[in-house]
């Protein structure tokens, strides 16, 4: 258009045609949001049980233990598996055992507090990081959490039990030394019978 030419004009826009690019646009970002989410939560999220996966709990103890060192506040973490659980999955099949998994889970979620964190660390074994928990405080949660699974009616399987393992962070500890500590504790547990409680030092 030259400079001289006032006679064009621009083509009007309908406020209707606005809006529904408007909500076209916002259509795409809630998707991208929603698939976002859904993202994370595969990331950090057991599949089978819904808790969180093992690299969200080291993230979070990483942070914890940072906590510590600048609190002071004392932490403790437990580790347990279940008891011959192979057996119940020769025995009964895998969607049986997947069952068992899940039920745990929701049992021991609903006995812990929001400040705790509760993953599946692999396979039949699962770990729980207990913020501002001192060793004794530790033991009777953890005899309760190992009464509440000894209860649960499972059907056809029957009762199953746990072992658990549990011990307390140490200044000097990292990530590696602090589970490895835990999962020494738990071993202990397993051969000295199983369905019980064994702790490392606090």
């Amino acid at each position: 258009m030259e400079t001289s030419d006032f006679s064009r004009r621009l083509p009007m826009v309908r406020w209707e045609e606005i809006n529904t690019l408007s909500r076209a646009f916002n259509d795409v970002l809630a998707v991208a949001d929603r698939l976002i989410r859904e993202k994370d939560y595969m990331a950090t999220t057991d599949s089978l049980t819904g808790i969180r996966n093992r690299l969200k709990f080291i993230q979070v103890m990483e942070g914890e233990i940072l906590r510590h060192h600048r609190h002071g506040a004392p932490l403790s973490l437990v580790m347990f598996d279940i008891d011959h659980f192979k057996r119940i999955n020769d025995t009964f099949g895998h969607d049986a055992g997947d069952i068992v998994l899940k039920r745990v889970a929701a049992t021991i979620s609903e006995r812990v507090r929001v400040t705790d964190t509760f993953a599946r660390w692999g396979g039949e074994e699962f770990i729980l990081l207990l913020p501002g928990t001192d060793g004794r405080a530790a033991g009777q949660l953890v005899e309760q959490l190992r009464a509440s699974i000894a209860a649960i009616d499972f059907g056809p399987v029957g009762q199953v039990t746990a072992s658990f393992g549990t011990t307390g962070f140490q200044d000097s500890d990292d990530v590696t030394t602090f589970c490895h500590r835990v999962d020494q504790a738990l071993y202990s547990a397993k051969h000295g019978g199983r369905n019980q409680v064994c702790a490392q030092p606090h």
